[in-house]
């Protein structure tokens, strides 16, 4: 018993082969790295990706990672999280580049970096009082642990 093909059906075909066709006809005017945009932004809507997360992954996919490519790294990961605590808080202008810097670095290096100035200032008061050698080592050794013998 032979079908035949109802109109609708045929529709359907027609208007198949008609957008393939003027798929593949959008595409050839395009550059390789057009075509990597195209499929890459395909790619991120498919998976619904916004903010931080679409940029990660169009840079991997556009340098033609597949998938992800590498995962952020901690320092990224952080920087995230800082991003969108300072989002909800409303943050902007100078409060907000205070709250990110304190937010993102850890506080060892918060440590360390006072840690840097204390010995600078210390070594600033030896050389105003012009000491050299044990005794320059011993007055900033004294100025470091807080010792009253360092004076002021």
């Amino acid at each position: 018993m032979e079908l035949a093909p109802s109109l609708s059906m045929l529709r359907c075909v027609v208007a198949g082969l008609f957008l393939f066709s003027a798929s593949a006809a959008a595409d050839e005017g395009l550059t390789p790295d057009q075509k990597r945009m195209r499929a890459c932004n395909t790619q991120a809507k498919e998976k619904s990706l916004k903010g931080p997360e679409r940029s990660h992954f169009m840079t991997h996919c556009l340098e033609g990672y597949d998938g992800d490519g590498p995962g952020l790294t901690a320092h990224q990961r952080k920087n995230e999280t800082c991003t969108k605590r300072a989002d909800n808080r409303g943050l902007e202008g100078a409060e907000r580049r205070g709250f990110m810097s304190d937010c993102v670095k850890p506080d060892r290096a918060k440590e360390r970096t006072a840690q840097r100035e204390r010995t600078r200032n210390c070594n600033r008061r030896a050389a105003g009082r012009r000491l050299a050698g044990e005794e320059k080592k011993k007055f900033v050794a004294g100025c470091l642990d807080g010792s009253a013998a360092v004076g002021g």
